[in-house]
């Protein structure tokens, strides 16, 4: 692999990335499945998480040399196989855009058009999805501590203000609606977790361990249990619920020191980075399963970012249409709210915890 990087650099990527899905969808969901409670369903659902965690890295045991995830995926379950993940990572791709876009107008720039959004951040990811692997695990590597960072500081303020009614007392009714939500935080987690292994091939060192694995997953389930409890407490899980973003809602409402307030925009533009990312990383494997599936054998070697030889029009053609896709994709608020709680997580849970078992299943039958 001429381009490598190393496992902590992966695993920073991924730390990113889950971003995006965590702020934008859990806290209004949980409350609304299971009330002031909400914030122990991450944790219940750890063991789910950990044992997640050990099937894809069995799964990952079975790349060769070279390889990238849709290489092991078209080598175990052939082209119908690879077509179904291409078309995953393209819708995927266009819903980030459609999201993130409306994202920024809600927050940002309130009656824009989310179409001119679509199309920078469109444009941006797919430059840097002409790069290779390595630049997107150091971009994020870097930008890991700034965002962890800020979020820290976030929630320490949120939770001077929470009020302890709002999440407690925690009755034996409640353990049932805990675990029946369970999926909602295993679909977050193993979703992005997948998405981080889309680039384990080039991994230098030891690779994707289950502990470190493990660890990592842990990390999430506590993370969104953290920002699940500072939401609900604040402002109960009636109101939570019905919030379109309750995130940055909390952070609009939030007094630093009593003297800054209304950073909400500054927080809004530094989370445009995992979106970024995300699509980065969605439309760097649809293009490089994209090409496979048309003859051409990628390679991670850079070259000029116009260079349209080697199947490399391919690459284009795949970023033009993801971009031409969120353009038209969910453009009223009612669509949209359903695509991000209803079609997305439904896409992801399949192909995750559905499509992925069975290929490895075929492909170990196959020997």
């Amino acid at each position: 692999m001429s381009q490598t990087y190393n496992s902590r650099q992966l695993f920073s990527l991924g730390a990113v990335i889950a971003l995006t899905p965590i702020l934008r969808l859990y806290p209004s969901q949980s409350a609304a499945l299971v009330g002031r409670a909400g914030w122990l369903t991450p944790l219940a659902a750890l063991p789910l998480g950990v044992a997640w965690a050990w099937g894809m890295t069995r799964f990952l045991q079975r790349l060769k040399p070279g390889e990238h995830f849709p290489d092991l995926i078209l080598r175990l379950g052939g082209k119908p196989a690879l077509s179904l993940f291409t078309g995953w990572t393209f819708l995927y791709a266009a819903f980030v855009l459609r999201s993130g876009a409306d994202r920024l107008v809600g927050t940002v720039y309130p009656g824009a058009s989310p179409a001119l959004f679509s199309q920078l951040m469109g444009l941006i990811a797919l430059l840097a999805a002409l790069s290779t692997p390595r630049t997107l695990a150091r971009i994020g590597r870097m930008l890991l501590p700034i965002l962890y960072g800020v979020l820290a500081l976030l929630l320490f303020f949120a939770f001077t203000s929470v009020d302890l009614g709002n999440l407690l007392p925690v009755g034996v009714s409640d353990v049932w609606l805990v675990l029946k939500a369970t999926p909602m935080p295993l679909d977050i987690l193993a979703g992005t977790g997948t998405a981080l292994c889309f680039l384990a091939g080039g991994v230098k060192d030891e690779g994707l361990r289950f502990s470190r694995f493990s660890v990592w997953a842990a990390g999430l389930c506590v993370l969104t249990s953290l920002l699940c409890a500072a939401v609900t407490g604040a402002f109960g899980a009636p109101l939570t619920a019905q919030l379109a973003r309750p995130f940055f809602v909390l952070v609009r409402t939030l007094s630093f020191f009593r003297t800054v307030e209304r950073v909400e925009a500054l927080v809004v533009m530094l989370w445009i980075f995992p979106d970024f990312l995300i699509t980065a990383l969605f439309l760097w494997a649809g293009q490089y399963s994209l090409r496979l599936l048309c003859g051409f054998h990628p390679d991670d070697q850079p070259r000029a970012r116009l260079d349209f030889s080697e199947g490399r029009v391919l690459t284009w053609a795949f970023g033009a249409a993801a971009t031409v896709l969120a353009l038209f994709l969910a453009r009223e608020p009612a669509s949209l709210e359903r695509w991000s709680t209803v079609y997305i997580p439904a896409a992801n849970f399949t192909f995750v915890l559905v499509f992925l078992p069975l290929l490895y299943i075929i492909g170990t039958w196959k020997k």
